[in-house]
């Protein structure tokens, strides 16, 4: 849970360092970074880029908080007739411009950064994409260990780092203002810069321009 959230804060928070920043909702099967932005159900789609029905420009959106988002829609029909396989021909343009099909995704990407939850269950499943994203070349920039709650009856940050053997980069720790930019349908990092969870979400962004400049 939470990598929507995460996604979304830390593309704002790099946005905010200057970088260019274009968050690709690639979760065909259950898309929801749209709704994080106030987008119910967006004319523009992946899908239909896919499909050839729209241009990059068409379904590319400018948010008020500097990022730009590619949604994926919502509707079951839609996603029925989206073929994944096709994903790389975005990812291409993006370059020049500037079913969750993971397997997908990493295929085209060359850096990832893993979200896990502090209970095993989610650890287990982060392990298992540390395993794919290196069998397909991408580097493991570190962990955001996502809603903790202080070590009370979960895994503490060491025991996570011990299975997972990638440093955590930020732990982003249950926090009341994150549930009200959800429901506000804006990034925390925007609406609350100075919220301990923010800070967090900006280390991320900083580590990962750290290792690009």
């Amino acid at each position: 849970m939470g990598k929507t959230t995460c996604t979304l804060n830390v593309g704002q928070s790099l946005a905010k360092l200057g970088k260019d920043v274009v968050l690709l909702d690639a979760n065909i099967v259950t898309p929801n970074l749209a709704i994080h932005l106030g987008h119910m159900n967006p004319e523009g789609t992946l899908n239909k880029f896919l499909r050839k029905e729209k241009s990059l420009k068409e379904i590319m959106y400018l948010h008020e908080s500097g990022i730009s988002l590619i949604p994926s829609s919502p509707s079951l029909s839609e996603y029925q007739r989206t073929n994944p396989q096709k994903l790389h021909k975005v990812f291409d343009l993006l370059k020049n411009a500037a079913g969750y099909d993971l397997l997908q995704i990493l295929k085209n990407t060359d850096e990832v950064v893993i979200v896990t939850n502090p209970n095993l269950s989610s650890v287990m499943d982060a392990l298992k994409t540390i395993q794919l994203a290196k069998e397909n070349n991408n580097i493991i920039s570190g962990i955001i260990l996502n809603m903790s709650n202080g070590g009370k009856d979960e895994l503490l940050p060491k025991e996570v780092e011990s299975i997972l053997e990638h440093p955590i980069i930020a732990n982003i720790k249950y926090h009341r203002k994150v549930r009200k930019a959800a429901h506000r349908q804006m990034p925390l990092t925007h609406l609350y810069p100075r919220s301990k969870p923010a800070r967090e979400f900006m280390k991320v962004a900083q580590h990962l321009t750290l290792g690009h400049r």
